[in-house]
């Protein structure tokens, strides 16, 4: 399983995420409350990272984490994205822009089985790269 990065400026969210992650046996290794922050771990991250990364957080919002990602293209060829948010139509127009990462969009509250298949899809993404790669 990919290692997982929760970035949600709701703490009572970022819980439930890692309770739901970690019982279905993936590997939460961190959590952040903004944008910036996760740009931070993201670039930081030794290890391929599976982010699910809120739309609208302090400082830099989810669509800004991406496009800082679909800037830098190792960057963005390291790790996949899932965008969470309580309003899915307002976030597809800002995802799966021409040279962004894809990242699907996952509306809140979570259906529990769509956000699994989402990051399971994710953790497929990551390893057809590292395959292609190696």
């Amino acid at each position: 399983m990919a290692h997982v990065l929760i970035a949600d400026d709701d703490e009572d969210t970022r819980y439930s995420l890692r309770e739901l992650l970690e019982d279905a046996g993936h590997v939460v290794v961190a959590e952040c409350g903004d944008g910036a922050a996760c740009l931070d771990l993201v670039r930081a991250s030794p290890d391929p990272l599976v982010v699910l990364l809120d739309y609208r957080m302090p400082r830099l919002d989810g669509v800004e984490v991406l496009r800082a990602v679909a800037a830098d293209s190792a960057l963005a060829a390291c790790h996949a994205f899932v965008l969470v948010t309580a309003s899915p139509r307002a976030a597809q127009p800002a995802v799966g822009l021409p040279g962004w990462p894809p990242a699907p969009v996952v509306g809140k509250p979570f259906d529990l089985t769509e956000l699994l298949e989402a990051v399971a899809e994710a953790e497929r993404r990551l390893r057809l790269r590292r395959e292609v790669a190696g």
